[in-house]
């Protein structure tokens, strides 16, 4: 495997990974497991590392920024996996909360990081070598907090900060699907609740109206998740919203006129009535 990863490959390294989340299926013990795991396979790196000339800056580039993040990734996330597990919650909602809090303290990381992470994402190259070779002789950018000095052997100043760039959106993917999987959980079951009413409007008009009573704390006062609310209305109403709700919340924020566009119509609608109803 370490000739592998040398060769600028993480081939071997993913398959053993793959074989030991196939193995356990309780989170905690496969996270001792994994981290185990990569322990050794990063101290054995270390250990080539130290002695190891490259052919070439690129090549050099290439190590440090493709293939040593890709694996201390994986460390980070499942040490993030094994504390946010160990100290779950055993109560439904604590356990969003619990979640929730991680998500935001990734989105504050992303904040703190956004320029990096902004010419990792554009893909850029124009600094690779200032953030991804070990010459003892650098310009680093005096503003820029997020370098990272560990052993000037083993480390560039960006190649930690890359791997928890890395580390971090898994992780919050994982949170984001455990969270969904909860309040589903919860929520109101076909065998439990059955309709044969169909929504007929557009689903963005649904999205809208979801939206709004959720923004009114009319649910739990203010307690419920949008994500919960919108499963219940999917399930009353027949209708699948789509994965990522979010996105069509951003495409109603960004309408140039009547953003509020359906719950003027419910409005209208509902005055016309009362008019009617009194003449």
């Amino acid at each position: 495997m370490i000739t592998a990863i040398k060769n600028n490959s993480l081939l071997d390294f993913e398959n053993e990974l793959c074989l030991i989340l196939n193995t356990y299926s309780n989170e905690i013990e496969k996270a001792k497991k994994i981290i185990i795991f990569i322990e050794d396979v990063l101290k054995q790196l270390t250990d080539w590392l130290k002695n190891h000339v490259f052919e070439s800056i690129q090549e050099e580039i290439k190590f440090f920024k493709e293939i040593k993040p890709n694996i201390v990734a994986k460390l980070i996330f499942y040490k993030e996996i094994l504390l946010l597990f160990a100290t779950l919650p055993l109560d439904k909602n604590k356990k969003i909360k619990h979640f929730e809090k991680k998500i935001d303290a990734i989105n504050q990381f992303h904040r703190r990081n956004r320029e990096f992470i902004k010419y990792i994402k554009s893909q850029s190259t124009h600094f690779d070598e200032l953030y991804f070779t070990r010459k003892k002789y650098k310009d680093l950018f005096l503003n820029d907090c997020s370098v990272i000095i560990h052993d000037a052997k083993l480390c560039t100043s960006h190649d930690y900060l890359l791997a928890e760039v890395i580390a971090f959106e898994l992780l919050a993917l994982h949170i984001e699907n455990r969270i969904d999987n909860l309040n589903q959980s919860c929520a109101i079951t076909n065998n439990q609740f059955h309709s044969n009413l169909h929504w007929t409007a557009k689903k963005i008009d649904l999205i809208e109206l979801i939206y709004a009573l959720h923004e009114s704390k009319v649910f739990d006062n203010g307690q419920s998740d949008i994500k919960e609310i919108t499963h219940v209305f999917e399930k009353a109403f027949q209708i699948d919203l789509g994965d990522n709700i979010t996105r069509s919340f951003i495409d109603i924020k960004n309408r140039k006129t009547d953003q509020t566009r359906f719950l003027n119509q419910l409005q209208d609608a509902l005055e016309t009535k009362i008019e009617n109803d009194l003449n």
